[in-house]
C-alpha cells in the first residue's frame, strides 16, 4: 500500500499539468489556503453539515480555477474539505453527489435549580 506522499507525488507528476503544479507550489497559494483553514477551523465543511467533526486535508475550489482563474485566490471560493469529501465533490469513487444537510436538531434538556440549595 502506498502512503499519502506516494500518491500526491505520483499525481503530481503523470496527473497535474505544469500550470497547475506551479500554481499549487505558490506562495500566494499557500498563504490562501492557510486563511482558509485558519476560518473554518480545520474542520471539512461537509462533514459538519452531517454533525460530524473531521479534520480537513482539502482547501477546494467551489468555482474551478479552469473556468474562473481570476477566482483562484478569493476566500470566498475556497471550502474546507476532508479527503473523502473531495473526492466525492470530484466524483471519484463511490459517492458523486455533494452531502446535503439533515434535519437532525440538537435536543436541549431544560432544567430548574433545587429550591432547597439556594
Amino acid at each position: 500500500m502506498t502512503n499519502r506522499l506516494d500518491q500526491d507525488r505520483y499525481y503530481d507528476r503523470y496527473k497535474r499539468d505544469k500550470t497547475s503544479r506551479s500554481f499549487y507550489k505558490s506562495t500566494a497559494w499557500e498563504r490562501a489556503r492557510e486563511q482558509a483553514l485558519i476560518r473554518d477551523n480545520h474542520l471539512c465543511q461537509h462533514c459538519m453539515m452531517r454533525h460530524r467533526l473531521t479534520l480537513a486535508d482539502m482547501v477546494h475550489h467551489i468555482k474551478p480555477i479552469s473556468e474562473y482563474p481570476d477566482l483562484a485566490l478569493v476566500l470566498e471560493n475556497l471550502l474546507c474539505l476532508c479527503n473523502s469529501c473531495h473526492n466525492k465533490v470530484h466524483g471519484v469513487g463511490e459517492g458523486e453527489r455533494e452531502p446535503t444537510p439533515t434535519s437532525r436538531k440538537a435536543r436541549f434538556i431544560v432544567s430548574k435549580a433545587n429550591g432547597e440549595v439556594i
